[in-house]
């Protein structure tokens, strides 16, 4: 019995120390998974503004309430993006959704790509900032590829 109850308290103690974010985990999903990492110093290359069109701008939205843990409380903020000498199109923006205790969690910044051409693009999202370390890693990400808007 009372091993049962240390065993509890230290479930307790690591789940009160594990941040309750509005969003499962990312990962990059098949077939983009298979992408080799960037060499070590590789950098950003800024891009240039760009508006998203309507199909783009859903296909953003859509792939980002994937990832939450509660698709129909999501909010979106600003949303920017950027096309760079390759023709890449990098997203930046803003989203609140419900932790799993149920309660809005407050903007987090995110930050993706869109992949594939036009109509058929996916949108794969690269990180969502619910932590003050994540918020900062996505922000340097956004700032990197010429997006200010997005804090």
């Amino acid at each position: 019995m009372r091993d049962s109850l240390m065993v509890v308290a230290v479930v307790a103690v690591l789940a009160a120390c594990t941040p309750d974010t509005p969003h499962t985990p990312i990962f990059l999903a098949p077939p983009y998974d298979g992408l080799p990492p960037a060499r070590p110093g590789t950098t950003i290359e800024p891009g240039r503004p760009v508006g998203l069109d309507a199909r783009q701008r859903k296909t953003v939205v859509v792939s980002v309430q994937k990832w939450m843990k509660d698709p129909a409380s999501v909010q979106f903020g600003a949303i920017e993006a950027v096309r760079n000498s390759r023709g890449l199109i990098t997203v930046c923006g803003e989203v609140n959704g419900r932790n799993t205790a149920g309660r809005q969690a407050g903007m987090s910044p995110f930050v993706g790509i869109l992949m594939g051409p036009g109509v058929d693009a996916d949108f794969v999202l690269v990180g969502i900032g619910s932590s003050d370390r994540e918020r900062a890693e996505v922000s340097q990400l956004c700032r990197a590829s010429g997006i200010y808007g997005v804090k």
